[in-house]
Order: structure tokens, then sequence, then C-alpha cells
């Protein structure tokens, strides 16, 4: 991940992983089948997602989505290196789709289903109405979230909760 996040994905080499990790080449080759593939396994690793927690209510689940004394996925992937590593991520868009395509499958489309899971629970408490659009939730929170990095803006948990607060005020049954 290190390489990746200093060199970018186009830089980046079988060698110079190998040479980072003390090993030869056919080592790495033993397990991958190439850059891509080995890029795949370090995002799997770096992204893992685990299950969110059902703490009875919309509020304390997203909060556990996304603070330190949850999963803290947000702080995870837009904090310090997480960061680096999505930019070079994104920076690959054109000349690497199939790096993208990846990330979206093995993150974003998991973490997506997990919104859904936590806004159905919610729906089915009472809390918000059955109509609300999870991947509208999402968009607006992890994008909040985002533009807080790109604008070189702290994101703590306190600031992660002042946004859940907000996001629910226009959510929450009244």
């Amino acid at each position: 991940m290190k390489l990746l996040m200093a060199e970018g994905f186009s830089n980046l080499s079988i060698e110079s992983v190998a040479a980072a990790a003390g090993v030869g080449k056919t080592t790495i080759y033993r397990r991958y089948s190439g850059k891509l593939e080995l890029v795949i396994a370090a995002m799997s690793s770096f992204m893992m997602l685990g299950e969110v927690a059902d703490t009875g209510s919309l509020r304390g689940d997203l909060l556990g989505f996304h603070s330190h004394t949850g999963h803290g996925f947000s702080l995870r992937l837009l904090a310090g290196a997480g960061s680096t590593f999505l930019g070079a991520v994104l920076s690959e868009k054109e000349r690497n789709p199939e790096l993208l395509a990846t990330f979206r499958r093995l993150v974003t489309d998991r973490r997506r289903a997990q919104y859904r899971t936590v806004i159905d629970r919610a729906a089915r408490r009472g809390e918000i109405d059955k109509s609300v659009d999870p991947d509208y939730v999402a968009s607006v929170l992890f994008g909040s979230m985002i533009a807080r990095t790109i604008a070189g803006m702290e994101l703590t948990d306190k600031v992660i909760e002042q946004t859940v607060d907000n996001m629910l005020n226009g959510l929450l049954k009244r």
C-alpha cells in the first residue's frame, strides 16, 4: 500500500514491491498474476468492512459506521494514508478503469449494501419513512466527508457526529 500511495498505480512495479518486501519477484508472481491482482489484494485487506452493529437507533448505527468508536471506515479511508490511497485509485480512472471498477465492487458497493441494511432497520423500527433512499443517505454523508477532506478541513468524530445529526434532522419522523 505504501508503494501504491507513493508511486501511483502506473509507476508501481512488481520489482519495487518485491524489493520493499525483501523477496524475489518470483515470490510475488507465485501468489499474484500481476500488478492489478496484487493491488486488488492490498485494497481488500486495507478496506476490510465488518458488519454494522445494530445499536437500536439510526443515529447510533450511522455514528458507528463512520467514527473511530465504530468501524471508523470514513476516517480510515479519508485520513492520512487512506486519502492518499483513494487518490491513487481515482487518478487511474482513465488509464486503468478496471482498478476503479474493482474498488467500487470491493468497497463502494459493499458499503452501499451496508447503508441499505442500516436504513431498512431504521424504517422497520419506525424511525424514518420507508421511502428514504439509502444511496442518497450514503452520498450525502460520505460526500460531505470527502468534501471536507479535499478542502483540507479536519475530519474528526465530532465532525462526523455533527454531520450525522444534521442529516437526521431531515430524515427522522417527528
